[in-house]
C-alpha cells in the first residue's frame, strides 16, 4: 500500500474532526469505508511505537544498579548494627577487604614544563579491578553472549573448548574467541592441560588404557602437553585438574609424573607470565565428611612442588552444593590453604541445584553468591573468582530428572533472554557498585589530589581552561606518589 501525500493530510485532518461528528457511528462507518488503508497505517505505527517502548523498558541494566528482588539480601551489609551472630563474620571481613583491596596514593598533576597544575578538576574512576571477575560459557554460545562478556569481568574461559579430550571439534571455535578478547584487554582462562583419568582423555588415548605400554602413554600426554601450551594464548592455566579423585594416568606413571606436567607446561607455555595452576573441587566447599580433603590437597601440592613442580597458583572450585557452610568455615578453609603461600583462585563459583538434597531459591542461591564472594574477595591470598556458568542454557535433558528438556537452568549469571536472575544481579552489583571507587577532586596548591579506592586502573580525566586530559593510571601495592603529566 502507498498513499500520497494529499491523502495522508487529509487523513489526518479528518480523524482530528472525528471529536466534532455528532454521529459517532456514522463517522465510524464512514473512516473505515473511505480510509480504511490510513488507519489501518495509524494503527500499525502505534503498535510498532509501543513495541519499542516495552522493549526499550525491559532492556536488562548491566551496570550493577538494578537491585529489584535484592533488597533483603543487600540490608545486611548496609547495616552494620545487624553483623552479629551469624554475620558477625561480615565485621573482619569488610575489615580485610578496606586493607588489602584498597589503596591510598597521592596523585600529582604536571604540565609539561614539569611544574604543578593547581585548580584542575580530577575526575578518576575504577575501570578495572586489579583482582580478577571471569565467566565461563560454551564456547559456541560466544555470539549470543560476547556484547555482555565485558560487564561480568576481565576474564573469560571455556567449559570444554581447551580440554584436550575436544581438541578435535570445538577448539576450531577458540581463535576468533581468543582474537576477540585480547583486543580488548580480556584475559582467557586455560582449561585444563592434563584430566588424568580415562574418560576425560582424548579417544587416541585409549589404546594405552591396559596400562602395558607406561613409555607409550607418557609420551602421549607429553605430546599433549607441550601442543596446548604452545599453541593456546592464555593468561592463565589448569595444568593438572582434580588430581585428587582422578589417580588412573598417575598409577601407570607414578605419582612423580604429576611434577612432570607442570615441568612441562612450564617449558612449554606460550607466554612466560602465565601462572600454572592445579585444580580441585570440593576444598573451600567440601560439606563436612569430606574435609579431609584440604589436608590431602595441600600434601599433594607440597609433594609437587618439592619434585620440583612449579605450581604458581591454588585452584578451588568453589562450586557450593549445600547452604551448611558458612562463610567464617570458608575463610578457615582459606587460611588452611594460605600456608602454602600461594595465589588462591575460585576456578568454578556456582550454587548448584542437587535436588532432592539440595534445591536453593533464586532469592537464597543470590544471597549464598553474596556471602561467599565477599569472604572470597576478603581474603588477601585470593586473586580471583571465576563463575562457571555464565548463561543459564536451556537444558537438553533435565540435569536432575524433574524438569522437561529445553528449560533454562538456574545456577548461572545471565538468562538465556539475556535478562538478569538475583545472582547475575548480585555478581554486577559487587563488582560495579559496592566494590567500586570513583573520585571526583580539586588539585591543590601542589598539584596534588588524594587517590583512594580499591586497586586497579583508573580513567583519570583532569579538566583545566585548556580542555580535558584522560590518562590511565594503576593504583596497586606500589610508590605513595604517582606524577600525572598533562
Amino acid at each position: 500500500m502507498v498513499l500520497s501525500k494529499v491523502e495522508v493530510l487529509s487523513a489526518t485532518a479528518w480523524l482530528r474532526s472525528l471529536a466534532y461528528m455528532p454521529n459517532v457511528a456514522v463517522a465510524y462507518a464512514y473512516c473505515l469505508s473511505r480510509y480504511a488503508s490510513v488507519i489501518r497505517l495509524f494503527l500499525l505505527i502505534a503498535l510498532f511505537l509501543s513495541a519499542s517502548l516495552a522493549a526499550r523498558a525491559e532492556t536488562p541494566s548491566y551496570d550493577g544498579t538494578d537491585v529489584a528482588g535484592l533488597e533483603r539480601v543487600l540490608r545486611i551489609h548496609a547495616d552494620p548494627s545487624k553483623w552479629r551472630g551469624r554475620n558477625a563474620w561480615r565485621q573482619q571481613a569488610q575489615g580485610r577487604i578496606q586493607r588489602y583491596r584498597k589503596n591510598q596514593v597521592q596523585l600529582i598533576i604536571r604540565d609539561a614544563s614539569g611544574a604543578p597544575v593547581v585548580g584542575a578538576v580530577v575526575d578518576a574512576k575504577l575501570i578495572r579491578h586489579q583482582f580478577t571477575f571471569g565467566t565461563v560459557f560454551g564456547v559456541q554460545q560466544f555470539a549470543k553472549v560476547k556484547d555482555v562478556l565485558p560487564y561480568f569481568g576481565s576474564k573469560i574461559g571455556f567449559e570444554n573448548a581447551l580440554k584436550y579430550k575436544h581438541k578435535d571439534s570445538k577448539a576450531k571455535y577458540l581463535p576468533s574467541v581468543i582474537a576477540w578478547a585480547k583486543e580488548r584487554g580480556i584475559g582467557v582462562r586455560g582449561h585444563t592441560l592434563v584430566w588424568p583419568g580415562w574418560r576425560f582423555m582424548h579417544k587416541d588415548s585409549r589404546v594405552f588404557q591396559e596400562g602395558d605400554d607406561a613409555e607409550g602413554l607418557r609420551n602421549f600426554v607429553d605430546r599433549q602437553i607441550i601442543e596446548a601450551a604452545k599453541k593456546w594464548d592464555v593468561t592463565e592455566w589448569d595444568v593438572l585438574n582434580e588430581p585428587l579423585d582422578n589417580q588412573e594416568l598417575q598409577a601407570v606413571l607414578g605419582q612423580q609424573s604429576m611434577a612432570q606436567w607442570f615441568k612441562l607446561a612450564d617449558e612449554y607455555r606460550r607466554n612466560k607470565d602465565t601462572p600454572l595452576l592445579i585444580n580441585e573441587n570440593r576444598i573451600i566447599s567440601a560439606g563436612p565428611k569430606q574435609e579431609a580433603r584440604i589436608a590431602r590437597y595441600v600434601d599433594m601440592i607440597a609433594n609437587i612442588i618439592a619434585r620440583g613442580g612449579p605450581i604458581e597458583g591454588v585452584g578451588v572450585q568453589a562450586r557450593f552444593r549445600t547452604d551448611s557452610i558458612s562463610p567464617y568455615e570458608v575463610y578457615q578453609r582459606l587460611e588452611r590453604l594460605a600456608v602454602l603461600d600461594l595465589p588462591i583462585v575460585a576456578t568454578e563459583f556456582e550454587i548448584v541445584d542437587t535436588r532432592p538434597n539440595f534445591s536453593p531459591s533464586d532469592l537464597q542461591r543470590a544471597k549464598m553468591t553474596e556471602a561467599y564472594m565477599t569472604i572470597l574477595f576478603s581474603h588477601p591470598k585470593v586473586t580471583g573468582i571465576n563463575a562457571w556458568t555464565l548463561l543459564n542454557k536451556l537444558t537438553k535433558v533435565s540435569r536432575h530428572g524433574d524438569r522437561p528438556a529445553k528449560t533454562p537452568d538456574d545456577r548461572g549469571l545471565l538468562n538465556w533472554d539475556m535478562t538478569l536472575p538475583l545472582n547475575g544481579k548480585v555478581w554486577l552489583h559487587l563488582i560495579h557498585q559496592r566494590w567500586h571507587s570513583h573520585i571526583n577532586q580539586v588539585s591543590d596548591d601542589a598539584g596534588v589530589i588524594i587517590l583512594s579506592g580499591f586497586k586497579g586502573t583508573y580513567e583519570v580525566a583532569v579538566t583545566t581552561s585548556r580542555g580535558t586530559v584522560k590518562r590511565g593510571v594503576f593504583l596497586g601495592d606500589g610508590p605513595r606518589q604517582i606524577e600525572l603529566e598533562i
